[in-house]
């Protein structure tokens, strides 16, 4: 495989496996496009080289101009400029291009990767997940997969957050009981660092635990505020829960989306107060131009996110992220 990777050109010509998997992507990009188009929504394009990266939790990867003579970093995301446009009146719009994070490599994941966002004004996370189910059973009925991953035969399934951890833990989720959480995690060889923050303690379990069991299509709805600063707060919730979900299949993340958070005050606090994140991983909570334009206004927004490597993968039964990428990164 190593072979392969490294002389693509080559793979292409002897493996028909591997021509298809590469045309058979291209149709589901088209078709996507298609899908969207078809519920008016408008193609854009933003920035790749950004001055505050955003948009995520990721460290990114720097470069610099000379001429401007100030340092510049490839995007970790497209979502902080899309919102810019819905703000300035282009009520749907999507963008499918090459994200970067300065991360490991490993059989999902590719520092640089190819995404799909798209973002709709007066909307929430519930239609946000219809149009997400409708789009991915759109591309299974219309490229006649018949080794897909993804079940399409019935609803995908759908949890919540803090029931699934307290079901599995038997442990009420509570910041008092960081200690009973680290307790669990010792037991059950989660490896954490011991000073780390209680919800990313709750969230290296959930990753551990319970993600890598959600082999059916299955969204997860009602996550704590604690680890999504960018969403807004669910009704009726206290302020701990906020209007997201992730989708999962096969043991990993396909997409995730939000209620979008949209009261530059309520952001500017929320950035303010993730003193766990203050980090390179966070540089998004300096992003003052971002909540000046959120005072310009922006409507009730549903917004989401889907990896379409990782999609070709379940789309295709592929096992590892290379081989849906014609030229993967690789080490010397």
């Amino acid at each position: 495989k190593e072979l392969r990777y490294r002389n693509r050109h080559l793979d292409l010509i002897t493996n028909k496996e591997s021509m298809s998997i590469f045309i058979s992507r291209s149709k589901m990009i088209k078709l996507i496009r298609n899908f969207l188009d078809n519920l008016n929504y408008l193609e854009v394009e933003t920035p790749i080289l950004q001055p505050v990266y955003g948009g995520a939790l990721a460290r990114p990867f720097e470069t610099y101009h000379n001429t401007l003579d100030r340092k510049l970093y490839l995007r970790i995301a497209t979502e902080l400029y899309l919102k810019r446009l819905i703000i300035g009146g282009m009520d749907k719009v999507y963008e499918i291009g090459k994200d970067f994070r300065n991360e490991g490599v490993d059989r999902s994941h590719n520092p640089e990767f190819t995404m799909l966002e798209f973002y709709q004004s007066y909307s929430d996370v519930e239609e946000m997940s219809i149009i997400t189910e409708n789009l991915i059973k759109f591309l299974v009925e219309k490229l006649s997969l018949t080794k897909c991953a993804i079940d399409c035969s019935k609803p995908f399934n759908r949890i919540k957050y803090i029931e699934e951890i307290e079901r599995i833990t038997r442990i009420k989720f509570d910041e008092n009981n960081h200690d009973k959480f680290m307790q669990y995690s010792k037991n059950n060889s989660i490896d954490v660092d011991p000073d780390v923050s209680f919800f990313k303690l709750i969230d290296k379990i959930f990753s551990d635990k319970i993600e890598k069991n959600l082999i059916a299509p299955t969204f997860v709805f009602d996550y704590p505020l604690g680890i999504s600063p960018l969403a807004k707060v669910k009704k009726n919730s206290n302020g701990k829960l906020v209007e997201r979900f992730e989708l999962f299949v096969n043991g990993y993340e396909l997409a995730n989306s939000f209620s979008e958070l949209n009261d530059p005050a309520d952001q500017r606090e929320r950035f303010l107060s993730q003193k766990s994140l203050d980090d390179i991983e966070s540089n998004h909570l300096k992003d003052d131009e971002f909540i000046k334009c959120l005072e310009a206004g922006m409507p009730p927004t549903g917004g989401v996110g889907i990896g379409i490597d990782r999609l070709s993968m379940l789309l295709f039964n592929i096992d590892s992220i290379k081989d849906v990428i014609l030229f993967p990164i690789l080490r010397d």
